[in-house]
């Protein structure tokens, strides 16, 4: 089944929090908040509170360690009916290691479910940035990626 959603214009979020792990859910919990009132399907809610979530964790686990606890920032816009969405730490890149691990599977849980995924890392922090489209030529099926 084919879905044409047309998503409702909305003033762009911006979530600035401690990074640590007992913000993530208010992350989420914000996240939400702002999609639903401007008609994004649950199945894209899911995917995007998804790797929002993966993006965020990456942040309280690896930028700012060793050093005190810096901030995440989470902004998200509308655009050409295109969710814009960038997680954003002024800490250190950790380069993920290239030993067999239970872990590590962030990225690649991001590119699952999102449109496109760019990962800019600089002395200045990490920078990842996010798009879900959810017009009819972008998501064929209804139905969350992650299931």
């Amino acid at each position: 089944m084919v879905i044409d959603v047309r998503l409702r214009s909305a003033d762009p979020l911006r979530i600035e929090v401690p990074a640590t792990a007992d913000r993530l859910a208010q992350i989420r919990r914000g996240l939400t908040a702002w999609l639903k009132p401007i008609g994004v399907p649950d199945d894209v809610i899911a995917d995007v509170v998804l790797a929002v979530n993966e993006a965020a964790t990456n942040c309280v686990e690896h930028a700012y360690r060793g050093s005190d606890r810096g901030v995440i920032v989470v902004e998200a816009s509308v655009e050409d009916n295109r969710l814009m969405v960038c997680v954003v730490d002024h800490g250190a890149w950790r380069t993920p290691s290239s030993e067999p691990s239970t872990r590590g599977r962030g990225i690649l849980i991001m590119r699952a479910v999102g449109d496109g995924v760019d990962v800019d890392n600089s002395g200045h922090g990490t920078t990842v940035r996010m798009t879900f489209d959810v017009t009819e030529g972008g998501r064929q099926e209804l139905g969350s990626r992650t299931t």
